[in-house]
C-alpha cells in the first residue's frame, strides 16, 4: 500500500512537472504569435507605380535636414528646415510640412520618419496652400552613404529623377495611367533575357501614340536602356493587347520601366515601379 502511495505521488508530481513544461511551452508559443502579429502591423507603404508618383509630385528634390521642429502647427505634423543638394522637380525652398503619426514606436506602425539634422534623403511632397507637405509614405528615400548595399540604389535613384526632370513638360502634358499596364508586373518574360552594361540606364522611357481608334501610331524612346532592351521593349508593346486607356487630347501615353537586378529570391525583372 504504501508502495502505491509513493507511485501515485510520484505520477502527480510528474503530471504538475507537466503541466509546467506544457505552461513553459504555451508562453513560447504565444510570445512568437505576439512578435509575428507585431510584424504584420509594422509599417507598410503601398506605392503607385514610380511615373505616376512622380507626375504627382510638386516638389522632388535631394535635401540634408538641418532642423526640426516637432508639432510645429498642427498635432503629428513636424516642420524640416533643409539645405537643398539637387532640385528635381519645382521650385527652390528651405522647409517642408511632415504629417505624421507616432504610432507604435516598437513597430513603427504608422511608418514615422525620424527625421535629425544631417540626414540626407530624396523628398517627394506637394504643394497645398503655399506650404510643402509630405507624408512617411509618399516616396521619401533615405541616402545611405555610407552602405555600399544602397550605394548603386542611391545611383540609380538620383539618376533616374536627373533624366525625369529634363522631361518635365512632356509628363505634365501627356497620360501616365493605362489599365492594360496594370498586370505588368513582369515584363521580363515577355522581353526576353536582357543584356545590361554596368554603364546602361536601369530605367527606360517610351511614348506611345495612338490613334482615334485606339491603334497605335507610334513608339519612341524618350530615355533609353540600350538599343538591344528598347527594340525588345517597342515591339512588346507594338503587340501588346490593348484596351481603351484615358487619354489626354494629344493622345500620347508615357510608359516607364525600371530594372531590378536578380537577387537570391528571384531573377532581374522589369516593372513599372
Amino acid at each position: 500500500m504504501a508502495h502505491k502511495v509513493v507511485f501515485i505521488d510520484i505520477m502527480m508530481k510528474m503530471e504538475s512537472l507537466s503541466q509546467k513544461n506544457y505552461s513553459k511551452t504555451l508562453i513560447v508559443l504565444l510570445l512568437i504569435l505576439t512578435g509575428l502579429l507585431s510584424q504584420a502591423q509594422s509599417c507598410v507603404c503601398y506605392q503607385n507605380h514610380f511615373l505616376n508618383d512622380y507626375k504627382e509630385a510638386d516638389f522632388i528634390a535631394q535635401v540634408t535636414v538641418t532642423n526640426v521642429e516637432s508639432d510645429f502647427r498642427l498635432e503629428n505634423e513636424d516642420l524640416i528646415e533643409f539645405d537643398t543638394s539637387i532640385i528635381f522637380k519645382g521650385s527652390e525652398s528651405k522647409s517642408f510640412f511632415i504629417q505624421q503619426e507616432v504610432g507604435n514606436s516598437s513597430d513603427n506602425s504608422k511608418c514615422r520618419l525620424f527625421l535629425k539634422p544631417g540626414d540626407e534623403l530624396i523628398v517627394f511632397a506637394q504643394l497645398v496652400n503655399g506650404a510643402i507637405i509630405t507624408t512617411p509614405c509618399h516616396r521619401n528615400n533615405f541616402i545611405y552613404k555610407d552602405d555600399p548595399k544602397f550605394l548603386l540604389e542611391n545611383k540609380n535613384l538620383i539618376g533616374t529623377l536627373n533624366t525625369l526632370s529634363l522631361f518635365n513638360e512632356q509628363i505634365e502634358a501627356s497620360s501616365i495611367n493605362c489599365s492594360s499596364l496594370e498586370n505588368d508586373t513582369d515584363v521580363i518574360n515577355k522581353v526576353g533575357k536582357l543584356n545590361l552594361a554596368e554603364s546602361d540606364a536601369y530605367f527606360g522611357l517610351y511614348n506611345i501614340k495612338f490613334t482615334e481608334d485606339n491603334s497605335i501610331s507610334y513608339v519612341g524612346v524618350i530615355s533609353p536602356f540600350n538599343k538591344e532592351i528598347d527594340k525588345k521593349i517597342r515591339i512588346m508593346l507594338i503587340k501588346k493587347e490593348w484596351e481603351e486607356c484615358a487619354l489626354n487630347e494629344n493622345r500620347e501615353l508615357l510608359v516607364a520601366y525600371f530594372y531590378h537586378p536578380a537577387s537570391t529570391y528571384r531573377k532581374e525583372y522589369l516593372s513599372t515601379y
